[in-house]
């Protein structure tokens, strides 16, 4: 199975920001909310490994990816969003972390996710390695 690298780069008091590093090399970047315990709609997912499968996003109305077995969560998805109150424990996915409207968040979310993220990792499961910057290192994907 695929591997795929979420490195996350800072935990604030209002949200979490990370690097997706998709199979193809482009580096896109993630919005959460932020860390709260691991409790449901409220805070980024745990540090881990997770089986990611394709979804359905209903309350969008667009296809999504689903992330596995979080630990008391469900229904955890990487889907479009630009800062962290779009996201209720999900994954929001963007070009770029920037201040927008005077509030730090990501950027193209929709381009980037229909553009990059969904065509690449959209239809097949996968492994998400959600790892710390200091974890992140020296991680490779399988080859396979």
């Amino acid at each position: 199975m695929r591997e795929v690298l979420l490195q996350r780069m800072g935990y604030l008091e209002f949200g979490t920001f990370g690097r997706l590093h998709l199979p193809d090399g482009h580096i896109i970047y993630t919005v959460e909310r932020p860390w709260l315990r691991n409790e449901r709609g409220i805070s980024c997912i745990p540090e881990g490994d997770y089986t990611c499968r394709p979804s359905r996003y209903h309350r969008g109305g667009y296809d999504a990816i689903e992330v596995m077995d979080v630990p008391d969560r469900s229904r955890i998805l990487i889907h479009i969003g630009n800062w962290p109150a779009d996201v209720q424990g999900c994954i929001a996915v963007g070009e770029r972390i920037e201040c927008i409207d005077g509030k730090l968040g990501v950027t193209n979310s929709k381009a980037t996710f229909h553009r990059l993220l969904m065509p690449q990792l959209g239809h097949a499961e996968f492994t998400l390695a959600v790892r710390r910057p200091q974890e992140a290192k020296g991680w490779a994907p399988s080859i396979g």
